[in-house]
């Protein structure tokens, strides 16, 4: 009984890894209704953005987020982007 729970929380962990995504700077993207594995490019394009830009690092975890929202990935917060 205990490694038939183990497993199925094992495979509710791997599962969790298929549906979201995450950058270099914390941010999490994507969810059952968007995996995240649909927005690699534009997370490719935004962290290539980060390094490239004259973004101060303190503020790249918002920049990398309204980035993304930029490129049409679904975000939580878009209020910081409306500046």
């Amino acid at each position: 009984m205990r490694s038939v729970v183990l497993a199925l929380l094992t495979a509710a962990v791997a599962a969790c890894s298929f549906v979201t995504i995450a950058d270099r700077y914390g941010n999490q993207y994507g969810d059952w209704y968007n995996p995240g594995s649909h927005f690699t490019w534009q997370l490719g394009v935004c962290e290539q953005q980060m390094e490239t830009g004259r973004i101060p690092p303190m503020s790249r975890k918002a920049a990398m987020r309204c980035c993304m929202h930029d490129h049409g990935v679904p975000v939580d917060n878009t209020q910081e982007c409306a500046a």
